[in-house]
């Protein structure tokens, strides 16, 4: 049986991050990737603009830049505006390859297409039969991570996101639906990319079912006089279900952590930074990470907020309304954008 000091399972942003960082020391270290490319992945590709000299991320890998919004309320509509820009949209294929060219392969062993199927205290399976021991494991597996299950860990704070994918330059600015008959305490959004435009919608199931949002948005759509007859269909879940990302020698990082906002969706930032903390915790068993910890204050926020206009009921529109009006001030975004996203 083969063994590694660290076992990390998924090639996302927190994985790859959390590769590059190992690599740099003495520990033997396996990367796992199910898919056969590392880096697709159905997601928004959204990314702060605080992310970009923090990890070096080279001007072309950026697609379109944002330094304004559009936030349709249920009684206005505002543009939203700042001085300098606020949000990036990158491939995520091309971001991951350019993560994966920044790690060690000579320290580093990636298999791609290799699914992990059972987990146990001191080793993984492959497929069938293969057998593969560690030290430690870090499960950067996304939403529906088999490390998280491995940990017992349930999942009851997620969100799914519906969208369709459309070639078209049609849509020029980034916009925002609030409707709370439609998606509760969540939103439609237009977010146009470089060769294409996502048209899409979330909420949380627990709120609504995925049936009924898939009605609901249909719905908006006809209301919006929105074409989608050209556009794919994606679907895809979010999980902001925080519990932990240390547990002895096993560690979660990104999305398998919880570590998404539940009001945003945004989730790259929070991988690459809890990726390469994670790496910091295996070589440093008194490590206390600041980093993530301030990830989740701002993730227990959000979802502080979600359940405050969930609880609020027929009268949601009502606080909508108050915010757009709130939203007229410059001062009050700036305070706004400070608390929450700080």
């Amino acid at each position: 049986m083969e063994n590694y000091d660290v076992i990390i399972i998924g090639a996302g942003p927190a994985g790859l991050r959390c590769a590059e960082k190992l690599a740099r020391s003495d520990k033997t270290v396996l990367l796992l990737e199910k898919n056969k490319v590392v880096g697709p992945k159905v997601c928004g590709g959204g990314l702060p603009n605080i992310d970009l000299e923090r990890f070096n991320i080279p001007d072309d890998l950026l697609e379109k830049k944002y330094r304004s919004m559009m936030i349709h309320f249920p009684f206005l509509c505002d543009e939203v505006k700042a001085d300098n820009e606020f949000l990036y949209t990158i491939d995520r294929e091309k971001f991951g390859q350019w993560q994966l060219s920044k790690i060690d392969t000579n320290k580093v062993k990636i298999r791609t297409n290799t699914r992990v199927t059972e987990i146990n205290k001191d080793h993984i399976i492959i497929g069938a039969n293969e057998k593969i021991g560690f030290k430690h494991l870090i499960g950067a597996d996304g939403a529906n991570s088999i490390v998280r299950k491995y940990l017992g860990l349930k999942t009851e704070k997620f969100c799914i996101a519906i969208q369709y994918i459309i070639p078209s330059d049609e849509y020029k600015k980034l916009e925002f639906f609030i409707d709370s008959k439609l998606f509760r305490s969540w939103y439609a959004w237009i977010f146009p990319r470089k060769d294409f435009v996502s048209i899409g919608c979330g909420c949380n199931t627990n709120m609504v079912t995925a049936k009924k949002l898939r009605e609901n948005f249909n719905l908006w759509l006809e209301k919006s006089n929105i074409d989608v007859s050209k556009g794919e269909f994606q679907a895809y879940t979010i999980n902001y279900d925080y519990q932990g990302y240390k547990f002895g020698n096993i560690f979660l990082a990104g999305e398998s952590a919880g570590l998404v906002s539940g009001l945003t969706g945004e989730g790259i930032h929070s991988a690459l930074i809890s990726g390469e903390e994670v790496a910091k915790s295996v070589l440093d068993d008194d490590y206390d990470s600041k980093e993530i910890r301030k990830i989740i204050k701002v993730v227990n926020k959000h979802a502080m907020i979600l359940n405050f206009f969930d609880s609020l009921g027929i009268f949601r529109n009502v606080a909508f309304g108050f915010i757009s009006i709130i939203f007229k001030s410059q001062r009050m975004q700036e305070i706004i954008n400070k608390k929450l996203f700080r």
